[in-house]
């Protein structure tokens, strides 16, 4: 009898003790510190994100962005991005006549490296030059995502954001929620097993000067972190100087002599 109640309690500590590491388990890390375990020179992260502004008469317009985001030892230090507008079915019917819209859903390129920003498919430049380059003025992650209200690359702006916010395991990692700015902001972010962020939505409602209400939804994604990347210029035969540019919109009439070299 001794024996089978020796068994048993055996069998029971075992169970116990099996199930608190089990239970621990679940704790989820810091994200914070897992993003900044990703500051290493030469390495970065990919972004895809549609940004969505919503308008009052259910109207609306999307941005498609897909950039490169290159992180150094104190954070992100270079960024090479694409973005276009996508037009909704009326819109994308008034483009065929109006050149501004279709300017709109074309294509550009940004580019913040060494201390410039280089932008093609922006403004109206020579014969011979796809890259306008002028000083850098804001900080380089601000051009790798419209998320103004969230920044995951900020581990302190990240660690207080996270310290009132509901927080569940998910399949493959965990999953943060809550608002900011008097509920007029909400936001969720997936991160995977490890505390990186994966996905992040924010949805915004805004009341503009003309007491207009719109909401603003941005998805972001973020793939590839830890992948070997180096933001270089573009060609500098490529680049003129934004000072340089005489029209940069292309707004002026080109005189006589312009449009008789452009024929020739």
């Amino acid at each position: 009898m001794r024996r089978w109640l020796a068994l048993a309690a055996a069998t029971l500590i075992a169970s116990v003790s099996t199930a608190v590491p089990a239970t621990a388990q679940t704790d989820p890390p810091d994200p914070a510190q897992a993003v900044k375990r990703q500051f290493r020179a030469q390495h970065g992260v990919q972004i895809a994100e549609i940004s969505r502004m919503i308008f009052k008469d259910a109207t609306s317009t999307r941005d498609r962005l897909a950039s490169r985001l290159q992180l150094g030892s104190a954070g992100p230090v270079a960024v090479d991005t694409s973005m276009h507008s996508v037009l909704d079915a009326k819109s994308a019917k008034a483009a065929e006549t109006n050149e501004l819209l279709a300017d709109l859903a074309s294509p550009f390129q940004m580019s913040a490296v060494s201390g410039y920003l280089y932008t093609s498919g922006i403004y109206s430049l020579p014969q011979g030059k796809t890259w306008s380059r002028s000083a850098l003025l804001r900080p380089v992650v601000d051009y790798a995502s419209q998320q103004a209200t969230v920044n995951v690359f900020d581990p302190a702006a990240l660690k207080t954001l996270l310290r009132g916010a509901t927080v569940k395991p998910v399949s493959g990692g965990f999953f943060y929620q809550g608002t900011l700015a008097k509920s007029k902001i909400s936001w969720r972010l997936w991160t995977d097993a490890t505390g990186l962020p994966k996905r992040l939505l924010t949805n915004k409602r805004v009341v503009d000067e003309n007491r207009l209400t719109k909401i603003e939804r941005i998805d972001t994604r973020y793939t590839d972190w830890g992948m070997p990347l180096v933001v270089v210029p573009p060609p500098a035969d490529e680049v003129i100087d934004y000072g340089d540019l005489e029209d940069p919109f292309g707004f002026s009439e080109p005189k006589p002599k312009e449009l008789i070299n452009t024929v020739q």
